[in-house]
């Protein structure tokens, strides 16, 4: 069953509390803020990002706040705990648009596999565009949610994969302004979440 997270298109935008309608600066060059919010809500139907969702990892001052299921002895968390779910820290999760694609190391896509005694590992990179007042932090996680072939969020929702940032890149232009947030996370750390059963 599909689900509309926004209602109405103006609610859809209004997630971002978008101001303006031209998609020049004062200066008669490009606004790059419009400019995305452009690629996520296209006026003419057809946006091209799509949403996920940001793990907010909770903060009391810069210190994280320790789940009550965090072992004292080893400082271990437990994986069935229904508040962090093994994080060891307690978050809060909040909807975003992003728009992402692969990096590949040097030789771009066809070498993102090294080949060492062990084995392949993955050592490519994804990247995440978002809106340049999106409140990323390095300890809060990046977490994809199933879609259908069009796009839509699957309902109940389900996680696929979740990232950890190891970048998080503020691109700056305009008199200094921050214009979009590239989040960089390596492919390698990422925790899939199995879509079937094995034992099935």
């Amino acid at each position: 069953m599909k689900r509309n997270l926004f209602p109405s298109r103006q609610t859809e935008r209004s997630l971002y509390s978008i101001k303006g309608t031209g998609s020049s600066t004062q200066y008669g060059e490009i606004d790059l803020r419009e400019e995305l919010d452009g690629l996520f809500f296209s006026d003419n139907g057809i946006r091209h990002g799509y949403p996920v969702v940001i793990r907010h990892m909770r903060r009391n001052g810069n210190d994280l706040v320790k789940c009550s299921c965090v072992n004292p002895l080893n400082n271990e968390a437990s994986l069935t705990c229904p508040y962090c779910y093994g994080e060891r820290y307690l978050f809060d999760e909040k909807w975003y648009w992003t728009i992402s694609r692969f990096s590949g190391s040097d030789g771009g896509l066809g070498a993102r596999k090294r080949y060492m005694p062990s084995g392949a590992i993955r050592v490519d990179y994804k990247i995440f565009y978002f809106r340049y007042d999106t409140p990323i932090r390095y300890s809060d996680k990046i977490v994809e949610i199933k879609l259908d072939e069009e796009g839509e969020v699957l309902v109940p929702y389900t996680r696929e994969v979740i990232y950890s940032p190891q970048t998080i890149d503020k691109h700056r232009s305009d008199n200094g302004r921050i214009e979009y947030i590239a989040v960089h996370c390596r492919e390698e750390d990422a925790i899939r979440l199995d879509e079937f059963n094995v034992n099935e």
